[in-house]
């Protein structure tokens, strides 16, 4: 697609992935409504999906080991846009999702979009929208995170909140919107309408983990340490 009146970049970081769910998240992604796309794939020096996506228009970017934000960190340095997000390589992106949340952003001013999104099974079926607060606050969002990590982000935003911290496992991208809302609650903007669909299976990272107690434990104590350096625990994580 040539001339569209949107640009954005999108990240993926995929290892050892499913395949088939990251050749449907990369057409998803390659195929949006009125926006053009650079499609950055962050992965592993071998991994499977070097070949699944040969012949396909992405930019590929490799590191010898895996972890989620190292991969995030060393993909960012490629962002041609002046918008980008990152997702999953087991999600699938609504067409309108670039179009509608940057168009949102420039009509209002704002410097990331946060949206609805749709929780489907592993072949996509609908289960449910997950809908999220109608305005950003520092304060609610110490007390959980309800920015997506799919939010869609102005790069003169992340040329000075980047990169995520990878001190805290999982934690990375709240600790980034948490950074950023401290200072700037006023640059966030909710879009009600889903512009993606968050699929879930019983391989899903999170769904074998939330069956793990240790790992659960470890997760509480992240989080009180990542917290405290916001200012008093709170709610859940003040005992």
């Amino acid at each position: 697609m040539k001339n569209s009146p949107y640009k954005a970049s999108i990240i993926v970081c995929t290892f050892k992935g499913n395949q088939t769910h990251l050749k449907e998240a990369v057409r998803s992604y390659l195929y949006q409504t009125d926006c053009d796309i650079q499609l950055i794939i962050s992965t592993v020096d071998g991994d499977q999906s070097l070949n699944t996506l040969l012949g396909y228009d992405v930019d590929i970017v490799t590191q010898k080991t895996p972890s989620i934000y190292g991969q995030l960190n060393n993909a960012t340095k490629y962002i041609k846009n002046d918008w980008w997000c990152y997702m999953s390589g087991n999600d699938v992106a609504l067409p309108n999702k670039l179009k509608d949340e940057i168009s949102l952003c420039e009509s209002k001013k704002k410097k990331i979009c946060y949206s609805a999104y749709n929780v489907v099974d592993e072949n996509l079926n609908f289960i449910r929208t997950n809908q999220f607060e109608d305005s950003y606050s520092f304060e609610k969002n110490l007390e959980g995170n309800f920015i997506a990590d799919t939010s869609l982000i102005h790069k003169s935003v992340s040329d000075v909140y980047l990169p995520f911290s990878s001190e805290f496992d999982n934690l990375g991208y709240w600790d980034f919107w948490l950074r950023i809302g401290k200072e700037h609650s006023d640059w966030f903007v909710y879009n009600p309408n889903p512009t993606w669909n968050y699929r879930v299976n019983n391989d899903s990272r999170h769904i074998k983990r939330s069956k793990d107690d240790s790992w659960k434990q470890r997760e509480l104590e992240d989080r009180k340490k990542m917290l405290a350096r916001f200012g008093p625990l709170r709610g859940r994580y003040a005992n």
